[in-house]
Order: C-alpha cells, then sequence, then structure tokens
C-alpha cells in the first residue's frame, strides 16, 4: 500500500508541476516542461550513448569523474557568483562566528547546532568568510553523487548505477543550491543517504549490526543539523515491517535497536546541554513551533512567515514562554479554521512539489541581485526538476500498471518521500524541502526503468 502510495505521488507530483505556473499567473513556467518533455522523448539513443561510454571506465576512474564533475561544477559557481548569504544561511554564519570568537552557543538554541559546529571547524583553520563557508560544503556536496551510486550498485545493474551517479552528479538544483550558503542542506542529504545506505545493507543481511551503528550514527548528525530527521528510528522500523517479511525478526530488531541507541548516543549530550540550559528538554533545536505556526495562521499563504519572529526573545525562559504560545495559537487556527487550513495544505504542497526554483531568490551576484542571470538560473533549474518528475510519472506509471513488485530501494524511497510529505504538510512548503530525496529518486526511476525492460 504504502509503495502504490508512492507511485501515485509521482502522478500527483506532475499534475503540481503543471499546475504551478498557472497558480502563479508565470506561463512561461510552461517552456521548461516543455524542453524537459522534449529531453526525455528526443533523448534516449545519447543517453544510452553515455551509458556505454561509462562502462568503458574502471571504477577508480569514475569516482574521479564524479568528484571532478560535482565540485567543478560548484567551485566554479562559486568563484564566478561570488555570492553573499542571506535570511537563514547569514544568520548561522554569524552563529558560526560568534561560536569561534566566544566559545558559545547562542542560549535561545534556534538554529540546529552542526552546521554551526562545521562552519566554526572551518573558519578556525582557514578564517571566517563568506567565501570559507561556500567552499567547506564542497566535500559534503561531492559525498552525494558518491553515495547515490554506491546505493544505486545495490540495487541496479553497474550501467544504470553509473548513469544514476553522473545524473545526480550534474542535477542543476543540487548544483546551483550551493550559491544560496546553505545552512543545512548538503550535510542533511549525505545523512539521509546514509541512512538508506544503512537500511540496504541491513535489508540484503539482517545481522550486519556495523551498518545499522552507522546509520544511527548518521542519523543522529542529520537530526542535529535537521530535526525533522528525529523521525528515523520510526521511518526504520516502517522499513523493517514491508521489506523484511516474516523472516529474520530476531535480527532485525537488534539491528533497529542499534540503531535507534548510536542516533540517540549523538543526540543525548545535546539535549542534556539543552535541559540545562532551558531547564525542559529540547531534543535539537527550539524553532519547530515557531515555525509551525508562521505556516498555520489566519494570514498564512503555506510558506515561512516573519509573524513569529515579530516577539522579541532575549532569554532562554522567554523563548520557551513564546514557543508554547506558537504551538497554541497554531493549533487553535488549524482547530477552528479547518477548511483554510486544508486549503493552506495544498498550497505547501504545491510549493514544495510543483517548483525547484524558489530558493533563487537567495542568490545573488557579488552580493547584487541577479538581474537577468535570474530567469536564466530558474530555467535551468526547473528543467532539471521536470525531467526528473517527468520520468517519475511515466516510470511509477508502467509500474502500477504492470503491478511490479516493489524493489529495496523504492519502499526506502517512499518512506523518505511520504515522511516528507507529511511534515511540509503542517509545517511551511518550499522547493527546498524536496530537494533532499532527489538523489534517491534518480536511483528509484533508474531501476523502475531497468525493472521495465526485464
Amino acid at each position: 500500500m504504502l509503495v502504490t502510495a508512492f507511485r501515485f505521488v509521482a502522478i500527483a507530483v506532475a499534475i503540481m508541476l503543471f499546475v504551478f505556473p498557472a497558480y502563479k499567473g508565470v506561463w512561461a513556467g510552461y517552456l521548461p516542461l516543455l524542453l524537459a518533455a522534449i529531453l526525455l522523448r528526443g533523448g534516449e539513443g545519447f543517453y544510452n550513448l553515455i551509458q556505454s561510454g561509462l562502462q568503458s571506465f574502471s571504477e577508480a576512474r569514475y569516482y574521479v569523474l564524479l568528484l571532478i564533475l560535482s565540485v567543478g561544477i560548484q567551485f566554479a559557481l562559486i568563484l564566478i557568483f561570488r555570492p553573499e548569504p542571506a535570511s537563514d544561511g547569514f544568520f548561522v554564519y554569524r552563529e558560526a562566528c560568534r561560536l569561534l570568537e566566544t566559545g558559545g552557543m547562542d542560549p535561545l538554541t534556534y538554529y540546529a547546532p552542526a552546521q554551526i559546529w562545521y562552519y566554526a571547524l572551518f573558519f578556525k583553520l582557514f578564517g571566517s568568510s563568506f567565501l570559507t563557508a561556500q567552499l567547506c560544503q564542497l566535500p559534503l556536496a561531492a559525498l552525494i553523487p558518491l553515495l547515490g551510486y554506491i546505493i544505486a550498485r545495490r540495487v541496479t545493474p553497474t550501467r544504470q548505477a553509473r548513469w544514476a551517479g553522473l545524473c545526480i552528479g550534474i542535477y542543476p538544483g543540487l548544483n546551483a543550491y550551493i550559491l544560496v550558503t546553505p545552512y543545512y542542506f548538503y550535510m542533511y542529504t549525505v545523512a539521509i543517504l546514509f541512512v538508506v545506505w544503512a537500511w540496504v545493507r541491513i535489508l540484503a543481511r539482517a545481522d550486519d549490526w556495523i551498518s545499522a551503528a552507522w546509520g544511527g550514527l548518521a542519523a543522529g548528525w542529520g537530526a542535529l543539523t535537521k530535526a525533522t530527521l528525529l523521525v528515523a528510528p520510526v521511518q526504520t522500523l516502517f522499513l523493517w515491517m514491508l521489506a523484511s517479511g516474516c523472516t529474520n525478526y530476531r535480527k532485525r530488531w537488534i539491528a533497529w535497536l542499534i540503531f535507534s541507541i548510536m542516533m540517540a548516543s549523538v543526540v543525548a549530550p545535546w539535549t542534556i546541554r539543552n535541559k540545562q540550559v532551558f531547564g525542559e528538554t529540547v531534543l535539537v533545536n527550539t524553532a519547530g513551533p515557531l515555525v509551525f505556526y508562521s505556516s498555520n495562521n489566519p494570514e498564512s499563504n503555506g510558506l515561512y512567515s516573519s509573524i513569529p519572529d515579530e516577539t522579541p526573545v532575549r532569554t532562554s525562559d522567554e523563548m520557551l514562554a513564546h514557543m508554547a504560545s506558537c504551538n497554541k495559537r497554531a493549533w487553535a487556527f488549524i482547530r477552528e479554521q479547518p477548511v483554510k487550513f486544508t486549503r493552506l495544505v495544498l498550497l505547501k504542497l504545491l510549493h514544495t512539489w510543483g517548483t525547484e526554483t524558489s530558493f533563487v531568490e537567495f542568490i545573488n551576484w557579488h552580493g547584487a541581485p541577479l538581474g537577468t542571470l535570474d530567469p536564466a538560473m530558474r530555467l535551468v533549474i526547473q528543467i532539471g526538476w521536470a525531467t526528473l518528475v517527468l520520468a517519475w510519472c511515466v516510470r511509477a506509471t508502467a509500474a502500477l500498471w504492470q503491478r511490479l513488485p516493489p524493489s529495496v530501494l523504492e519502499i526506502a524511497t517512499s518512506i523518505v518521500v511520504l515522511s516528507k510529505i507529511i511534515i511540509y504538510s503542517i509545517y511551511e512548503g518550499g522547493a527546498r524541502h524536496h530537494m533532499p530525496a532527489i538523489p534517491l529518486l534518480i536511483v528509484c526511476v533508474i531501476s523502475l526503468t531497468k525493472q521495465r525492460k526485464k
């Protein structure tokens, strides 16, 4: 049932892709969709040629190719654009500078700490600057196509796996996102991929407890990067129930326990610190209730709004009170205005899955607006997303029609994607929320292509 829902989600996302330009009243938004359809329809021979060429590479040369592609593209973008961070990207940069200068974290703990620690380490080694903050993302960004390829190798033949790794490495949105000076994205995406890698390995061998431990460590670090990954033990439990059948129950439970304990061992020290600061349990950071209220209030359009930020908060006690107030008001809105809340859910989904260009507004050219580069960048990024969505829709529809059995990867990807749909139906919408799932979607689509051709 879960995978069937996931396949229908592909069709729903394709519909949202076509609705979004009309909703925004930007009819030029259909151009990238047309170009994506042409790419899919007319490029199959070219893609087969590339896949054949990739097969001639040794494993080591292929890894070097992925590194050169992902790092080279993003390094060039950084040096050409030299952007200045804005909004959350700037605030997390500032938090890292503060940590380096004072040795202490902000007692209000609005942001998850992992990216702040990561920045501070590089700032200590190379000095604090916008350029350092952007360049230190490159090792994380390079891991994304590598991990995508490693996962693909376990579920699909080498030819398709290498094609998947290449597609991840050149995917426009994943490369362009570095220009916003991300405050969690690459680290969070790497954590998700590590978790899925652990899932795939454990399902192949139930007593692979080392992989369970590594997956738990990655999930814990990912939760300290973005608190939404706190759901990882629940996701893992769902995966076990859906993919394990009736065998190896005891070993699966041991693996799940190891995964959960290792994750908790990473998160717990920070939670204890928060308990000392606030006098109450705050698992990771305090932003959750504020973000919740910002997108669930009578004036909301489904995106993040500054309403919670209008209340001055100076102390940890004031932050706790503000969190409680935001939670209370958001739930009151949901109870008292269910029709408007339902409309907001639809808008959140549309903004999250109907486009991939919303983050471009945070990109600048040497601190100045992009000008004529803005529509060009949006066009390239949306072509990438539209191509993936249309391919996903075609493959998922074929899988539904042929009643193809789900692979382990499709089950894992469905858990990740459907979790995001649930979370961002409640919290604020935005294209950046679907982007950590892109590497898995690419591998999944290519895997479904292989299944269909059998």
